[in-house]
């Protein structure tokens, strides 16, 4: 991630909302199974208002958070985890990316260098979309907390390598799936509104990474091809442990 720098990105005013919009995506398609994420929704209605670009949530956060939780876990079994021959829509990039070499171990590094931790019963589905969700929750979290922007500038790069190699490179495919499958549907509209969000919220941190070492006037730039690392999911938390994660 060495050559970038961010400008123009108002930390105090855009990471902590942020934030909150990946927890509220996370807990969204977080499995009700797993979790009941109604209360935790009704406590993030509203966050359109304050962040544009997640405006699209806001019905849908009302909508899940006021459905019946079997309900939840009939439509989520439907299309993401039961089916003869594996779920119609998979919500794991592994499986719905067709087992691309190397996926599962690139997004673990991700984890590992920046000192995110799964919990033991979710560690075997790292690359759940509402792991993948929580996990930039977790870095705009480490965004808003660091004492300076040298500190914070580690976790802004990662955002936008995490979210172009994985979030908006898979997802994308993963709304369409869920569309042909059930169009109309509660899950569907859910995961195009996640879409969307991912898809605005990366384009808007592209806007304020630039090349360092670049001539005077430079533009920003897309993220390096991979990061620089060597080689739960449940509800995103209100506050991400602040534990590990520093460059060396």
């Amino acid at each position: 991630m060495t050559g970038r720098s961010v400008t123009g990105r108002q930390v105090a005013e855009t990471a902590a909302l942020r934030c909150l919009c990946y927890a509220a995506c996370s807990e969204l398609l977080a499995s009700p199974h797993e979790v009941d994420p109604r209360p935790a929704l009704r406590e993030r209605i509203g966050l359109g208002e304050a962040v544009p670009h997640a405006r699209a949530l806001d019905p849908l956060l009302a909508e899940v958070s006021g459905a019946e939780l079997a309900r939840l876990r009939a439509e989520y079994s439907g299309l993401f985890e039961v089916g003869s021959q594996g779920p119609p829509a998979p919500i794991r990039e592994d499986l719905q990316t067709g087992q691309r070499a190397g996926t599962r171990e690139e997004v673990v590094r991700f984890y590992d260098y920046f000192g995110y931790t799964l919990d033991d019963k979710f560690a075997w589905q790292p690359d759940h979309l509402s792991v993948e969700l929580e996990f930039m929750h977790y870095l705009c979290y480490r965004e808003a907390q660091a004492a300076d922007e040298a500190d914070a500038l580690s976790f802004q790069l990662a955002q936008a390598d995490f979210s172009g190699r994985h979030l908006a490179s898979w997802v994308p495919q993963l709304a369409a799936n869920v569309d042909q499958i059930a169009a109309g549907s509660l899950y569907a509209r859910v995961v195009a509104a996640v879409q969307e969000f991912i898809a605005t919220d990366h384009d808007w941190q592209l806007g304020t990474i630039v090349d360092a070492g670049a001539a005077s006037g430079a533009t920003p730039v897309r993220p390096e091809s991979s990061p620089r690392v060597s080689g739960r999911t449940g509800v995103a938390p209100e506050a991400a442990p602040a534990d590990g994660g520093d460059e060396p």
